[in-house]
């Protein structure tokens, strides 16, 4: 079991096309391992660049895997600010962030179908 990085609560896990999506139902945050939300977004591997993420400042939260501080830096090509670990190269993504990124790449099938599956688990508007 691991714990939510904002309240310390237990995180349950959603699966989505095989993939495991860790979601806190108290804060609606989601916890994505390392190349995770590459497969949601049908992606090539590696194709969202994070390599400099330990670069990036350090923030408060903790890694819900390792417990290190992650760091904290803009989403590529947004201005959504993800946290990420330093260990892992895990992505934390708070309430609604993982919506976002799926609208912004809606453009492609698998971006439709996560935001589909979001707004239907989540009961978010379309």
């Amino acid at each position: 079991m691991i714990y939510c990085p904002v309240c310390n609560k237990s995180m349950i896990i959603l699966e989505y096309e095989q993939v495991e999506i860790d979601y806190c139902p108290s804060c609606a945050g989601s916890w994505l391992d390392q190349g995770e939300l590459e497969l949601l977004l049908d992606l090539p591997a590696a194709a969202i660049d994070l390599s400099t993420a330990s670069e990036a400042p350090k923030g408060k939260r903790l890694c819900p895997r390792c417990r290190k501080k992650m760091h904290v830096q803009d989403f590529p090509q947004t201005n959504i600010e993800v946290d990420i670990c330093p260990g892992d190269g895990g992505i934390w993504l708070d309430k609604g962030e993982l919506l976002t990124l799926a609208q912004i790449d809606s453009q492609n099938e698998a971006g439709k179908r996560l935001k589909h599956f979001i707004n239907e688990l989540f009961k978010h508007p379309s």
